[in-house]
């Protein structure tokens, strides 16, 4: 402080002596140039003179900097060259799957790269590749940290990755985070569904389904499949066993309507949900609700299960329900299900010998426990005795290569499951 008021003070005297110098004695000085002269005072002389030499050397400056700025720039190009290509080639390593060398590569190349953020994205890709999760958290931490960074790359490269190795909830909840400033960001919301679908989140996933669907996010038939998946979720679950004792059956069935009438038109005409919704009426106690609904099902897609529960309902009129489940023979005759369907309503309507027949029919086809035990109790109430003990052997002798024998190791005795045991009970008190 001292030294800039003592030099502040010496500038302050040396100009004022130079004042009164040029007060008292201006000089002179005569320039001449063929006929021509310049006449001025020596003072104003050496102020020119100054100012040539202060723009010359500015000129010098401008002409070194600018000098430097080329070789500069041509160095910066080489090394941004070189830079690029070694992340071109670590890129090609990360799409043959080589992570090892693509991640040095990447990283390598980061701090001369263009885009740095894209390298440590890629690189923090190998890291998860390579199972080294710590390792691919920090690159992350890189990215997010280089220049041009875009926090939305990172966040969604992270939900990716937790997505990949079922970290659901670190991954819904990075996904939350980034939808509080992106809510309509077709990616994520893409993550979301996926995210929802593997947590069982299903309210969240219905919510999610109009936004899927007005932007678009998935093809038509993959946006088709959710929805389904969705709704199938939501019938079972709206007469779920808990509900059910809860609420009773009547108001499970009035949920259960409710959610149906939540289906768009286009969905209420998917046998995949008409099967659904006859599945769970019937788990209600509903069948005559229930049996109109699965035949419809039925018509747009067979399914084995659903031809198994028609034997199980109790229609409006048992003798049409036996004259439908007939009128699938015309397509399905070899289809061992339906066979022991028809025999079950053949049953119903006291039609004992064509039960037989129908329950033979099934098990050359495609012999099942089940069938069996019912062939045999229809024998022995039909008074062959012989027979009817004879198919409940064969039965158990069934069940146990079916269901036991192939489970057990090697030397191991065969034993039955309870099941087979409930089943062999059954036959043998009729001995």
């Amino acid at each position: 402080m001292k030294r800039r008021l003592i030099i502040l003070l010496l500038v302050m005297v040396a100009g004022a002596l130079l004042f009164q110098m040029m007060r008292h004695d201006g000089g002179y000085v005569l320039i001449a140039f063929g006929h021509k002269t310049i006449e001025m005072s020596a003072w104003t002389g050496l102020v020119i003179l100054a100012l040539c030499f202060l723009v010359f050397w500015l000129l010098l400056r401008v002409i070194n900097v600018g000098r430097n700025a080329g070789k500069l720039l041509t160095r910066e190009r080489k090394y941004s060259s070189r830079a690029q290509s070694k992340t071109m080639a670590a890129l090609v390593d990360f799409i043959e799957g080589d992570w090892s060398a693509a991640q040095k590569k990447l990283v390598r190349s980061a701090g001369k790269s263009v885009s740095p953020q894209v390298n440590y994205l890629a690189a923090a890709r190998c890291a998860y590749e390579l199972k080294d999760f710590s390792g691919a958290l920090d690159l992350l931490h890189k990215a997010e940290r280089s220049r041009g960074s875009s926090e939305l790359a990172v966040a969604l490269t992270q939900a990716r990755m937790q997505l990949g190795s079922q970290r659901y909830e670190q991954c819904l909840a990075t996904l939350n985070r980034i939808k509080r400033t992106a809510p309509e960001h077709p990616v994520v919301l893409d993550l979301l569904a996926d995210v929802y679908f593997a947590l069982d989140e299903i309210d969240a996933l219905e919510q999610l389904l109009p936004s899927l669907r007005q932007l678009k996010i998935r093809p038509p038939e993959a946006l088709r499949e959710i929805e389904i998946a969705v709704f199938e979720r939501q019938l079972a679950l709206s007469t779920r066993p808990a509900r059910q004792i809860s609420t009773g059956a009547e108001a499970s069935k009035a949920e259960l309507d409710a959610v149906w009438q939540r289906l768009a038109k286009s969905l209420q005409k998917e046998p995949a949900l008409i099967g659904v919704y006859a599945v769970e009426l019937h788990r209600l106690g509903f069948d005559l609700e229930a049996e109109p609904r699965l035949v419809s099902a039925l018509k747009g897609e067979w399914r084995s299960e659903w031809v198994a529960l028609y034997g199980e309902l109790t229609g409006a009129n048992i003798t049409a329900q036996l004259k439908t489940a007939h009128s699938w023979l015309k397509t399905h005759d070899a289809d061992a299900v339906l066979l022991c369907t028809l025999g079950k309503l053949s049953l119903r309507n006291n039609l004992w010998g064509q039960a037989r027949d129908y329950f033979k029919a099934s098990l050359d086809i495609a012999p099942s426990a089940e069938v069996y035990e019912l062939q045999a109790r229809l024998l022995l109430q039909l008074g062959e005795v012989d027979a009817g003990n004879a198919l409940y052997r064969e039965g158990l002798e069934f069940s146990a290569e079916r269901g036991a024998v192939n489970k057990l190791p090697s030397g191991s005795k065969p034993q039955l499951t309870k099941h087979h045991s409930d089943f062999a009970s059954k036959g043998l008190d009729k001995l």
